[in-house]
């Protein structure tokens, strides 16, 4: 496409994405509301990042063709006749272009960075790639095939000079046995779409209050108000006024390091066909995402561990015993966990947290017509238990009684005495804050020098903060959330 057409079809997206934006303003100020919702806030600053992101594509399109037109005037100018037809602009990420696109990957994924152009560009680069390799990849099967043929070409012509007996190894009834004909139909090896490792990621992590890590410190302490002060009836007048003392405390979250690293031998970087660096640090930085989100949940506070909201003193605890427990006994507990969550913050709870495989066992449930509980909200009856509202096996799939409904795959699922439990939990996502630092990445290569092997390494720093308010944490917990068999 054309770069004043690609400019174009930006502007045109741009216009859209404001005006979606602008809609999401207009109906704050028509319902007189100060604030947005926190679904009108997700949206309206992910709708003013996509336009951030336009502003730099356009404006990077708009220098190139300015620069076109600089040396063409020039070329004009002197008269002078182009000697090479450029067919194909450098690729992104390839050697010698100064970015790196594992390092975008993780400024796009923690939404924080300045370098090389700051999370703006790094995102734009990243959907230049992808648009890039929409174009590289049949190129690259295409010569895969042209080389193919080429050497079927040459084992034919070998075949009429009359040199079978030094191309092909006789024998009775060949087959795809190796050895028996079949070194001549080789695999194929499809690199290029190489299967990840599956992990969850980040959902609870992405959930509280993300905040860059300050620099040049080991814990982050923030004061809290321990004992109130009061207010009384005055029993008359010059009678003695309500007086309490206001005392302090304060809530430590300690920085923690989390760090991973792969040994590489140097013959498979250089050999391999594809960036086989790109493939170990997206890996890592993968690992790294979950083990977060895990230690968010299940941290125990020491060792070097982040301290997770299960480990939390003081939450709401709800039991659930149940040894056959059906979606009708869960609702109980379900709302007196949101209950205590509101009743005792005085505030609202913003999610309930659960299992992939809780949500699924309770989209099986049904009722004595054998209906099910939970539908799609299109097609929801009257006054349900459920709503179903996502279509992704982690973040929100659902509702109840209007609160959003957070599938988490990295909770654990070994609790409780029979270590086969899982957990459900209510809070006010706001009040847990969560410190990151910008993820580093490092490649070693004199420390396994001897042995032509190079270490690439990621690490983080983290703190987070799951007891600033534990009265707005509540988990429901007992046998009624053992794991429900064949989910």
């Amino acid at each position: 496409m054309d770069k004043r057409a690609m400019i174009k079809s930006l502007q045109e997206t741009r216009a859209e994405q404001r005006k979606a934006v602008d809609a999401i303003l207009e109906a704050a100020q028509k319902d007189e509301r100060t604030k947005l919702t926190d679904d009108e806030r997700v949206a309206f600053e992910a709708g003013e990042q996509e336009i951030r992101d336009i502003d730099a594509r356009i404006a990077e399109l708009d220098e190139q063709i300015r620069a076109d037109e600089a040396a063409e005037a020039t070329r004009r100018r002197y008269d002078i006749k182009p000697e090479v037809e450029v067919r194909s602009e450098p690729l992104t990420y390839q050697q010698g272009s100064g970015h790196s696109y594992f390092l975008d990957l993780a400024r796009m994924q923690l939404n924080r960075g300045d370098a090389d152009g700051g999370v703006s560009a790094a995102v734009a680069r990243l959907k230049r790639h992808g648009a890039e390799m929409d174009v590289e990849f049949p190129r690259r099967e295409k010569a895969r095939q042209d080389a193919a043929e080429r050497d079927r070409d040459q084992l034919d012509r070998e075949v009429r000079r009359g040199n079978r007996g030094t191309i092909f190894e006789k024998r009775v009834n060949p087959n795809r046995t190796d050895g028996q004909g079949g070194y001549f139909v080789p695999p194929l090896w499809l690199v290029d779409d190489y299967i990840d490792l599956p992990r969850f990621g980040r959902t609870f992590a992405n959930t509280v209050r993300n905040m860059a890590l300050p620099a040049g410190t080991d814990s982050i302490n923030v004061p809290k108000v321990a004992t109130g002060t009061a207010t009384g009836v005055q029993t008359a007048d010059a009678g003695a006024v309500t007086s309490q003392d206001l005392t302090d405390t304060f809530v430590n979250a300690p920085v923690r390091t989390i760090a991973g690293q792969q040994d590489v031998a140097l013959q498979l970087l250089d050999q391999s066909p594809v960036g086989f660096d790109e493939i170990t640090f997206a890996d890592l930085i993968a690992d790294y995402n979950m083990l977060l989100d895990t230690q968010c949940w299940n941290g125990s506070g020491s060792a070097g561990q982040l301290k997770g909201v299960l480990n939390v003193s003081g939450i709401n605890a709800i039991t659930y015993t149940d040894a056959t427990p059906t979606l009708p006994e869960l609702y109980l507990p379900s709302m007196q966990a949101l209950s205590q969550s509101a009743r005792k913050r005085k505030m609202m709870p913003s999610a309930v947290f659960l299992t992939p495989q809780r949500w699924f066992w309770m989209a099986s449930q049904l009722d004595s017509q054998n209906r099910p509980f939970i539908l799609p909200e299109t097609q929801a009856p009257f006054n349900p238990l459920a709503l179903q509202t996502g279509g992704d096996v982690e973040g929100p799939v659902g509702r109840m009684l209007n609160f959003p409904l957070l599938a988490d795959g990295n909770i654990p699922q070994n609790l409780g005495a029979g270590t086969n439990e899982d957990r459900i939990a209510t809070m006010r996502t706001s009040d847990l804050y969560l410190w990151e630092g910008s993820m580093r990445t490092r490649v070693l290569t004199e420390i396994l020098s001897g042995t032509l092997q190079v270490r690439f390494q990621v690490y983080n720093y983290a703190a987070f903060m799951a007891d600033r308010r534990p009265e707005t944490i509540s988990v429901i917990s007992g046998t009624g959330l053992i794991g429900p068999t064949g989910f």
